[in-house]
């Protein structure tokens, strides 16, 4: 399956919405969307429900933009990892460090009542 991103305005968030595989070819794509949307001060959340892959350079870049959303303040999170996509998050321990939810109303549900902008 091709790789490809888009990015979908929300009232409360910017959703980077991921199809296909995530590893080294489409990491640098990947990782521009979400540096674009933690550099405008919107909360984001990663839609990784079409996701069929993800290798260490995809966790690398959630890991590099979650060190980056923290640096600016701003919230992220992850919603709708498909099983195979999820176990690696949970052996890696990149779960804890950027936060997974089920779903994306959860995700969505789950941001600071403040960010609104």
């Amino acid at each position: 399956m091709d790789f490809d991103v888009h990015l979908m305005h929300h009232d409360r968030c910017t959703l980077v919405r991921v199809q296909g595989e995530i590893d080294l070819v489409s990491r640098p794509r990947f990782e521009h969307a979400m540096f674009e949307v933690i550099d405008t001060g919107r909360p984001m959340i990663v839609d990784m429900r079409q996701v069929t892959f993800c290798d260490s350079t995809g966790l690398n870049a959630v890991v590099a933009a979650g060190r980056r959303a923290t640096e600016r303040g701003v919230p992220i999170a992850l919603a709708a990892l498909p099983p195979r996509v999820r176990r690696v998050f949970r052996i890696t321990g990149v779960d804890g460090f950027v936060p997974t939810y089920e779903t994306l109303r959860e995700a969505i549900g789950a941001l600071p009542s403040t960010a609104t902008s």
